[in-house]
């Protein structure tokens, strides 16, 4: 592997400058439409999955110690599935595979929320297929993402739409758990709610996804000053 250390020969650059520029980057209005599309999925993302172990425990007597063979279905499932969600964006488009899926996860997301009592063995193959379909919506999106900033900037925005997804991430845990109680036998009462929020903010995010634009679409952004570090790839 080559050595990349070539930064060390360079004087990192003062806050005063580093400042102004992250603020230029994160204002640009191209990239404050894919911020608020990042954290609005992440927002419903977080109201439902923190909470599946659970409410599977308090409400359903699953043992913690079956919650493992749920999410290894998830997992080997989305991983056979993933390049196939990738393959399907990049020939029928970003924007459309990523609707697709958002429209097709509403339901897993409201049953998931309602869960009747059913076999754990239902319930792991319907997670397999809950999972398949969260992650199908994340795979055209993220791709879409990269499509956003000007190829000098790429760097620098996904640094920062990092940041806006743990953002949205924390707040949708806090919020989703804000809205959940604790009924008299122990049981978790109101997800059904976050269900309903959580399908209705990503109504909002199917229909703001056709607000973000590529670095190709549209007035490119300008070029970023030599001098300002945080614009470079």
């Amino acid at each position: 592997m080559p050595q990349l250390n070539e930064h060390l020969a360079h004087q990192a650059p003062p806050l005063a400058e580093v400042l102004p520029a992250l603020w230029r980057l994160i204002v640009y209005p191209r990239h404050l439409t894919a911020f608020a599309l990042t954290f609005t999925m992440m927002l419903s993302h977080m109201l439902v999955i923190p909470f599946i172990s659970p409410v599977l425990v308090a409400n359903h007597g699953v043992a913690p110690a079956q919650l493992s063979w749920i999410y290894m279905a998830g997992g080997t499932a989305t991983f056979f599935t993933s390049r196939a969600v990738g393959r399907l964006a990049d020939r029928y488009g970003r924007r459309q595979i990523f609707r697709v899926f958002g429209i097709v996860s509403m339901l897993p997301l409201l049953f998931v929320t309602h869960l009747p009592d059913v076999p754990f063995a239902v319930f792991i193959v319907f997670f397999a297929f809950f999972m398949v379909v969260m992650s199908g919506r994340m795979v055209p999106m993220q791709a879409l993402l990269t499509t956003v900033p000007a190829p000098p900037q790429r760097g620098a925005f996904l640094s920062a739409n990092s940041a806006v997804q743990a953002l949205g991430t924390g707040c949708g845990a806090w919020l989703g758990g804000l809205m959940l109680s604790q009924g008299p036998a122990g049981q978790i009462l109101g997800y059904g709610a976050n269900g309903w929020l959580a399908v209705a903010l990503l109504v909002a995010a199917l229909l703001w996804a056709g607000q973000v634009k590529g670095s190709s679409e549209g007035q490119a952004a300008p070029a970023p000053d030599k001098r300002e570090w945080v614009g470079e790839a």
